[in-house]
């Protein structure tokens, strides 16, 4: 497939996203930071981790969520039922678990005073209960949060009453990438990363190809189809409500160095394709802070969490099917390898976009056409931000 050339096509076909630059403030203030944890992060579906971290009945994670304020527990139920709930104990408040995971056999036992509640939240054991006054355990369980799953992905939405179902909000993300082999992938390896950015500028600096020639020169010089100006142009670009995808075709002209062709004669289905796939490179951000990217037969997950309105810890999971020989081994690590030198290529550039940001000597963002994505994503930003009811 060759790439479209025709100029400006993404602001033709998407005209509500304009061609104005894009202001700057937003990820330097503290009051939009404000505005951004109470309408976006504590009223969206949020991707906390994925069902193989709780296989089991009684087994549990804890997410902290700075950016709500509060710490989350994640537990797989008797009846096989994934549930999430405040962290926290109603007698006096104290955080209920303080292990990141394991596995509960009995019942969640609050070290200040030994409460005790079971894995669908409620309050088994109240000791020196009779020296209360009118308790009624059945209304003092653990607070939940709505949670569900999609994929295989946890969810959780921290709004006491969300407007949507999770199926709602997902929108056409759905259906465009209905079976995938998502059950199948083994989580390989994963990287937790605090930087000194702001969690959309670190999004945006991923939300595109433009950059890929340039700042991954030594890792992915050539990987993707180039203009005849040697720039990327992007293949497609598609939006599901308020999540979106863009992906690359591979560059035909492209020479594999020595390390990549042993590579793929050892494992040849490093290069067969995933259903669902739009191009070689295909990457989703799933509104607000999350992004599923395939390339060719496996696939990266980010989670954006902020910290302060100049610090974000990036999350970052990658996926592999099981190796069933060593070819494969040799072929997953030669990816990742690819992969973590550019992470640490964008890891690096990052702060250094933030410490200028903070500088004042700039208003506004200059975005190209092909960076209609990042457009779509602050649009999305502040119609959550600038809206009182969704």
């Amino acid at each position: 497939m060759k790439t479209d050339m025709s100029n400006h096509r993404w602001a033709k076909q998407n005209p509500d996203l304009g061609t104005a630059p894009i202001p700057i403030e937003p990820c330097c203030s503290e009051e939009y930071y404000h505005l951004e944890r109470e309408k976006i992060f504590k009223r969206s579906y949020l991707i906390v981790g994925r069902v193989e971290d709780v296989p089991k009945p009684g087994d549990f994670f804890v997410h902290d969520l700075p950016v709500a304020d509060t710490s989350i527990l994640v537990v797989r139920g008797k009846d096989d039922k994934i549930r999430a709930f405040h962290n926290m104990c109603s007698h006096r408040g104290n955080r209920l678990v303080w292990e990141e995971q394991g596995s509960c056999r009995g019942y969640f036992t609050c070290r200040f005073h030994s409460w005790a509640y079971d894995a669908t939240g409620s309050l088994r054991i109240v000791t020196d209960e009779e020296n209360f006054f009118d308790l009624r355990k059945d209304e003092l369980g653990l607070t939940a949060i709505t949670c569900d799953v999609w994929a295989g992905f946890i969810f959780i939405n921290l709004d006491p009453r969300p407007k949507q179902t999770l199926a709602e909000y997902l929108d056409g993300v759905t259906d465009q990438l209905k079976g995938y082999p998502f059950d199948r992938m083994q989580l390989a390896y994963g990287y937790t990363i605090e930087e000194k950015v702001n969690w959309k500028v670190l999004m945006d600096a991923q939300n595109e190809s433009y950059h890929l020639p340039y700042l991954h020169e030594a890792t992915f010089p050539d990987y993707f189809a180039l203009n005849d100006k040697k720039s990327l142009r992007t293949l497609a670009f598609k939006r599901f409500g308020r999540h979106s995808v863009y992906s690359t075709e591979a560059n035909p002209d492209r020479k594999a160095t020595s390390a990549e062709q042993c590579a793929i004669r050892m494992d040849n289905s490093i290069i067969e394709g995933e259903p669902t796939m739009i191009g070689v490179f295909d990457f989703h951000v799933i509104f607000p802070n999350s992004v599923i990217a395939f390339l060719g037969n496996w696939y990266f997950h980010y989670r954006l969490w902020p910290l302060a309105v100049d610090k974000t810890k990036w999350e970052i999971r990658v996926y592999f099917h099981p190796p069933v020989n060593a070819g494969q081994v040799l072929a997953q690590e030669y990816m990742k390898n690819k992969l973590r030198d550019a992470l640490l290529e964008d890891a690096c550039t990052h702060e250094k976009i933030q410490s200028m940001l903070k500088s004042g000597a700039k208003k506004f963002f200059m975005m190209q056409d092909d960076e209609a994505q990042i457009r779509f994503f602050h649009k999305m930003v502040e119609q959550h931000v600038r809206t009182a009811e969704r």
